[in-house]
């Protein structure tokens, strides 16, 4: 007959082991990973400084086929990282645009909300800005399962 009694604890300290190193795989946007909250489904760049649109928009035209956001902050992961982020365009006929992988960029002629700020672009990849319609942006990581967050309106 066997004896169980060392069976159970070794069982036990391996599933410990093993809820460990899964709990530790999914911090969320901590830790050394660079993509945004990686196997979570919380807003992406949950660490995100103030986010607005910067072009198109009122006062500043857009550059060609492109969309740039300004952000408050230089210590988020959407600056620490800005290949991993796009923008998505939802417009109010159902509609989808979405943007090139997000690079930093100088814009000394673009608006400053903010007491710092960091410029990003995209490129719009599946179409262009349609004349009479209200697009929704929303900050996105397509590599991840986070939640896109909202950013703000295009009216055409």
């Amino acid at each position: 007959m066997r004896n169980f009694s060392f069976a159970l604890p070794r069982a036990v300290r391996a599933l410990v082991a093993v809820s460990l190193v899964i709990a530790a795989g999914c911090g969320g946007g901590s830790g050394s990973s660079n993509l945004p909250n990686p196997g979570s489904n919380q807003i992406c760049d949950p660490d995100a400084g103030s986010i607005t649109i910067a072009r198109p928009s009122p006062g500043f035209p857009q550059n060609g086929n492109t969309i740039e956001i300004v952000s408050s902050s230089g210590s988020d992961q959407l600056h620490s990282s800005p290949p991993a982020f796009d923008l998505i365009l939802n417009d109010n006929f159902g509609g989808q645009l979405v943007t090139s992988t997000l690079t930093l960029v100088p814009d000394n002629g673009g608006p400053h909300p903010y007491s710092s700020d960091f410029f990003y672009q995209g490129t719009i990849q599946n179409g262009t800005l349609v004349g009479g319609r209200t697009y929704n942006v929303f900050l996105n990581a397509p590599n991840t399962a986070c939640t896109p967050g909202f950013i703000g309106q295009i009216f055409t």
